[in-house]
């Protein structure tokens, strides 16, 4: 045997350390990107130490660790082969099955996890095989986060500097995660460095800890008119007054956002330019670049939350690498790309204010936990982020065209990289009355009044997530319900209680 008979085993070459932890780690990366998948057997453990030129018990220490972070077993007769995740689980916690989508694309898919078997929340937004099916939460579907976690965690628990993670870290972060953190930032245009670069506990912590940052009670805020339900708890926990600015399909209507700031101070705008909650509306570049003319004009500071950027592929730079370095204010997390319960997010601020933004984390939640952000960091480093981020990506393009079909005729708002349709609602539909039917239907929907900012009329339409249920089988079940109260005969009761 010779490594030309397993390509996979090229990689070895670029890996340094201990020979067995090089091997494990090589074998892991052919597990996530797709080359090695559940069943394949392993060389022999002789024929595998004679083409790497290395002993038996470098082999065997390697299978040996490999088996125990859940990728391999070995059996009598079979050897040692890649195992399946609902094997390493006895069928809990993760996946019963790995699936290929098919989603037309000419290089190999990867395999992603398309449920979990026994991820049951009682309370919060997890989606369950039973019980009520749950599309009020945006985040991720399940990809390669599961197996790229369970890699990075034994091989931390082996690293010394796993001690350094549980122990107190500077409040902005240690260096290495801050520039991990302008790493990520920077694939969206924003060019930034480490020092820059505030690690908080998630966006919504980010947001909090901006704004604390630099405004003061009684300040007014301009925001969408249709926005993220978070920013209503940070305004009203610092105090803050919310304006609405309109929107149209593109996000923030540039006229409105400098009429607003012509008839009151106003102290900063709060907006998401891509992938718009709950809207979908992504600014083209033609709009950043109006909406940073009008913050130039008025030097109005812009707090960016690019929470889902990163799911547009070839999307529109972040707005702030339009925005003078001294107004711009990014933020971002890795909730929606990569894992939200590690909560890690990143502020990219203007030199003058980092401190400032590093005090407020201090004052609400004295640090990011260094441990999940040392995961994070590693995953940036490795390409896991990138591979983890692909499949999601590719499981959010399948799921989307079952929305696209399942509404097929009506108005949807859904483009490429959304968690989330904004579907209008036909008439004679009212929202709070399409809520309550899809509910008793067993079908959670939010509530279109959270994302009102003002005394603006609820829209007739409502969000939509589509990655909270954990397998297809269970969104489709969601999706027929949601279409038989539009074309069934909920429709006549609608209409009798009009």
């Amino acid at each position: 045997m010779t490594i030309s008979h397993f390509p996979w085993l090229a990689a070895l070459e670029d890996k340094s350390g201990p020979k067995y932890k090089a091997i494990a780690e090589t074998i892991g990366d052919a597990v996530a990107s797709g080359d090695l998948a559940p069943g394949d057997r392993l060389p022999p453990q002789r024929e595998l130490a004679w083409a790497l030129n290395c002993t038996v018990g470098t082999v065997t220490r390697a299978y040996a660790l490999i088996e125990k972070q859940g990728l391999a077993a070995g059996e009598v007769g079979r050897g040692t082969y890649i195992q399946d995740p609902a094997e390493a689980s006895g069928g809990r916690g993760i996946a019963a099955h790995w699936h290929t989508p098919s989603l037309g694309e000419d290089r190999r898919p990867l395999r992603t996890m398309d449920g979990i078997s026994d991820w049951r929340s009682a309370s919060g937004p997890a989606d369950s095989d039973t019980g009520p099916i749950r599309m009020n939460h945006d985040y991720p579907p399940l990809g390669l986060e599961s197996l790229e976690a369970s890699r990075t965690m034994a091989a931390l628990a082996t690293d010394p500097v796993l001690v350094e993670m549980l122990s107190y870290q500077p409040h902005a972060g240690i260096d290495r995660h801050r520039a991990a953190g302008a790493d990520w930032i920077g694939r969206r245009g924003v060019k930034t460095t480490g020092d820059r670069v505030v690690v908080t506990t998630g966006a919504h912590n980010g947001v909090l800890a901006t704004l604390s940052a630099i405004t003061h009670a009684g300040d007014a805020i301009a925001v969408e008119a249709l926005a993220y339900p978070g920013i209503k708890a940070v305004a009203g926990i610092l105090g803050l007054s919310l304006i609405p600015v309109a929107l149209d399909d593109e996000g923030l209507v540039p006229e409105a956002l400098d009429a607003v700031c012509r008839q009151q101070q106003i102290a900063a705008l709060y907006t998401v330019p891509t992938l718009q909650n709950p809207t979908n509306a992504t600014m083209s570049v033609a709009r950043r670049e109006a909406i940073a003319q009008v913050a130039a004009d008025h030097r109005l500071p812009v707090i960016e939350d690019d929470i889902l950027g990163m799911l547009v592929e070839d999307g529109p730079p972040a707005l702030c690498s339009f925005l003078a370095p001294e107004l711009g204010y990014y933020i971002c997390s890795i909730s929606k790309t990569l894992a939200p319960g590690l909560r890690t997010g990143y502020v990219m601020a203007p030199d003058r204010h980092t401190a400032q933004v590093a005090a407020a984390v201090r004052t609400s939640s004295w640090m990011a936990s260094p441990f999940t952000a040392e995961i994070v960091t590693r995953w940036i480093e490795s390409g896991a982020a990138d591979r983890i981020l692909d499949s999601h990506r590719r499981e959010i393009a399948a799921r989307r065209d079952m929305i696209l079909q399942a509404f097929d005729g009506l108005e949807i708002a859904c483009p490429n990289g959304a968690l989330h349709a904004w579907l209008t609602l036909p008439p004679p539909w009212r929202t709070g009355q399409f809520v309550a039917e899809a509910q008793n239907r067993g079908v959670i929907v939010p509530p279109s009044d959270a994302f009102v900012v003002g005394d603006r009329e609820t829209p007739h339409a409502v969000r939509l997530s589509f990655c909270p249920p954990r397998r297809r089988e269970r969104l489709d079940e969601a999706l027929s319900a949601l279409n038989n109260i539009l074309t069934g005969t909920s429709r006549v009761d609608a209409i009798q209680i009009l």
